[in-house]
């Protein structure tokens, strides 16, 4: 029929959960563990897209800077996908990151103060308009096409009540080595403590005053308590520098070492699959404890995260033994 012209169907947009990733494994995991309890909670239809330009930036993939959440059964998603935003979310975005910037000139230092207090005046209403911009809880829901999230979410109470998947999707995708075949059987047939000794950049002139909290006393007082309260505790030892930790800290008798050479996934199962744990100040530490299966497991932690900022309490878990730092270096 003449005069009838052909239709174009316009597709609908696809609504999204976008989330700018920062960090290495430790990081990573907080993220999109608290975006994928949004999901969940929220908006179980639409996709997730993980975004790691932000991961590159900060080094390189022998230091850890990459995707490292590919080695495990994490949700379906898309990886690296620009945010489709609306005018209003650009502009509300370009608004925080100036605030951000301007606060950090007038501070000097990011102590995460002004961060909190910047926080809890806007996170409501960024979050209407779908924008999740800081490590604010609680998430609430929005009605705006696409979601994005940009900030470390450093807590348990984002995904808790998610555990149980959380706990599944963080399980490597390879099978275990079989180096590894008598370590395992130790821990799985022993009280195995885990020990973690975070060093490496905690030692650079960069992070040293802020970052280095576990001295070799600190894992000697816990190593104290824990024998209090577990039984004929085997310590099994993980760190970034083993052959160092051989060296300057004394361990009990019949204390065994991971080698140091397996690949971060099969670390992180070495590592949570141990019933009892000394952790240090440092967020992959802080999984193997979370993603343990033990309910009974007992949890040392140094009492503080940082030596000079005070707005980490949220990652402490309330049935933990904390040991006092202060009290150690007054020693």
């Amino acid at each position: 029929m003449q005069g009838l012209k052909k239709v174009t169907k316009i597709k609908p947009r696809t609504n999204m959960i976008n989330k700018i990733m920062s960090g290495r494994l430790g990081n990573q995991m907080f993220q999109y563990a608290a975006v994928r309890a949004y999901q969940i909670k929220y908006t179980p239809d639409e996709p997730l897209n993980l975004n790691f330009f932000s991961v590159y930036c900060e080094g390189g993939r022998e230091e850890g800077f990459y995707n490292q959440l590919e080695q495990f059964n994490i949700a379906p998603h898309t990886v690296d996908k620009t945010p489709k935003l609306s005018p209003l979310q650009y502009i509300l975005y370009a608004k925080y990151l100036a605030v951000c910037y301007l606060a950090r000139y007038i501070h000097k230092k990011d102590n995460g103060l002004w961060r909190k207090a910047y926080d809890t005046k806007l996170a409501e209403k960024y979050q209407k308009h779908g924008l999740y911009l800081y490590s604010f809880y609680p998430f609430s829901a929005t009605k705006a096409r696409n979601k994005l999230f940009m900030g470390l979410y450093e807590s348990a109470q984002y995904f808790n009540d998610i555990k149980p998947v959380i706990q599944e999707e963080f399980t490597p995708k390879h099978a275990k080595l079989d180096k590894n075949k008598d370590l395992y059987k130790i821990i799985e047939t022993t009280n195995s403590v885990c020990v973690s000794i975070r060093r490496g950049d905690f030692l650079s002139s960069k992070f040293k005053s802020n970052h280095y909290v576990c001295t070799p006393e600190y894992f000697d007082e816990a190593i104290r308590v824990i024998k209090t309260k577990v039984e004929n505790p085997r310590f099994v030892i993980f760190s970034d520098d083993i052959k160092w930790v051989r060296k300057n800290i004394k361990f009990p008798k019949g204390t065994v070492y991971e080698d140091g050479t397996d690949p971060v996934w099969e670390k992180l199962r070495l590592m949570y699959s141990c019933k009892h744990f000394i952790i240090s100040n440092s967020t992959f530490s802080w999984w193997t404890q979370y993603l343990s299966r033990n309910n009974d497991k007992v949890v040392i932690a140094p009492d503080r995260w940082f030596n000079d900022n005070p707005m980490y309490e949220d990652i402490y878990e309330p049935n933990w033994t904390l040991i006092n730092i202060d009290q150690l270096r007054r020693l």
